[in-house]
């Protein structure tokens, strides 16, 4: 028996060391990895290399960026400063859009809402939760249009200067922004109050501007956001949220009631009507910050969203970081995708056989204002920040040297 278990104990010892067994698993052969071959180019003698061009008839190549921007502005009494605030520098947001002719853009503007019925049941209301303002002339006469168009873009900034609704007389207390801006989106149907704001294939622009911090007790922030990216069928890319907001640490007389340390609003700071000094500091509009981090997350870092889409409210230059926007909002509505039928070659220096075109002007290859390949998705990436010369009616056009394979290959 001894001499039995030496004999098994030694052939599992050579079955062990066998190069030829190494890869049997449970008495079967684990495949063996086969070295892929890299497909490599036909050889194209220089003078029969053949340029085809793609233009015309593909709906990737018309060039009609769209953007519509709906305002939501605070018109509670304590607003008044701010409101005069935007007023003043409203053509510095809308200088970067409008001095680019390429750009087809609607801008509209609600109000912020209170559900409560001392300002729902109000007489002096006139326009329904998420409703937009009536375009306004500088002169101060109401249009029947309810957004502001390239064609009356004198009108913006009179439009945007809604004015604010004091208390008394039945303005908002508790403010609200996600309802008014679910509210727009659900008042966009044929024969609706919004009827032809919101485009199919436009980019889809929010900007809140308050000294509060939303109120709306049925949405949150981040289903707010779900909700702007469903309505563009779930393309994130064409969704965009800024605010210009106050800070927690701004003081008191800059905030709305509602983001002060006062014993109404906040008891938690106080025993009594002493403050405890439990709120060392402060409040600010959290809910709003939350839905822009949201709204925006396909767009950068919390940081970076926090350093280009968020600004202050009541710093003095205000018309500055307006103009930012503007400018931010007209790189991301230019930007442009185009569909390759075919991948491209690349030729003896290894560069891309493409060139691309908006009319006679060419566009050049560079990740800053030109155009970039993407192998993964065979498609031209054209940057927003190209110093296009306008030219009505011209489209795109992509000259390419096609890849020619030898057999076996991809």
């Amino acid at each position: 028996m001894k001499n039995l278990i030496l004999s098994l104990t030694a052939i599992s010892s050579l079955i062990a060391c066998s190069p030829k067994t190494a890869t049997i698993y449970g008495e079967r052969a684990l495949p063996q990895p086969v070295q892929a071959q890299a497909p490599k180019y036909a050889p194209i003698p220089p003078d029969k290399i053949q340029w085809i061009t793609v233009d015309g008839g593909q709906g990737d190549l018309d060039f009609n960026p769209q953007v519509d921007i709906l305002f939501v502005i605070d018109n509670s009494d304590s607003m008044k400063d701010a409101e005069a605030n935007l007023t003043r520098n409203i053509n510095s947001f809308a200088s970067s859009l409008k001095k680019n002719k390429m750009i087809d853009y609607h801008i509209g503007v609600t109000s912020v809402w209170d559900s409560t019925p001392r300002y729902v049941n109000n007489k002096n209301n006139i326009y329904g939760v998420g409703e937009l303002r009536s375009v306004k002339t500088s002169s101060g006469q109401t249009k029947p249009e309810r957004f502001v168009t390239r064609a009356d873009a004198d009108d913006l900034a009179s439009t945007l200067n809604i004015g604010v609704a004091a208390y008394a007389d039945g303005g908002p207390e508790i403010e609200e922004m996600f309802s008014p801006i679910d509210g727009a989106l659900q008042k966009n149907g044929r024969g609706a109050p919004n009827e032809g704001f919101f485009r199919d294939n436009a980019q889809l622009v929010t900007v809140i501007l308050s000294d509060a911090d939303d109120s709306t007790a049925s949405i949150t922030p981040e289903q707010l956001a779900q909700e702007l990216i469903d309505f563009k069928k779930g393309n994130a890319d064409k969704v965009s949220a800024y605010a210009a907001l106050v800070k927690a640490s701004d003081p008191d007389r800059d905030k709305d009631w509602g983001l002060r340390v006062h014993p109404k609003y906040h008891p938690e700071c106080f025993d009594g009507k002493k403050y405890n000094g439990k709120c060392p500091n402060g409040f600010g509009p959290d809910r709003i910050i939350n839905f822009i981090l949201a709204a925006n997350a396909a767009h950068g870092t919390p940081e970076q969203i926090r350093a280009t889409n968020l600004m202050s409210l009541i710093q003095k230059d205000f018309g500055h970081d307006l103009a930012k926007i503007g400018n931010d909002i007209a790189v991301k509505t230019m930007a442009k995708t185009i569909a390759l039928p075919q991948r491209p070659r690349k030729d003896d220096s290894g560069q891309w056989m493409i060139r691309v075109h908006y009319g006679n002007q060419s566009i050049p290859q560079s990740q800053k204002g030109g155009w970039m390949y993407n192998a993964d998705t065979n498609s031209i990436e054209i940057s927003g920040d190209v110093p296009y010369q306008y030219q009505e009616g011209s489209q795109f056009a992509v000259d390419m040297v096609p890849v020619n394979l030898n057999i076996g290959g991809q």
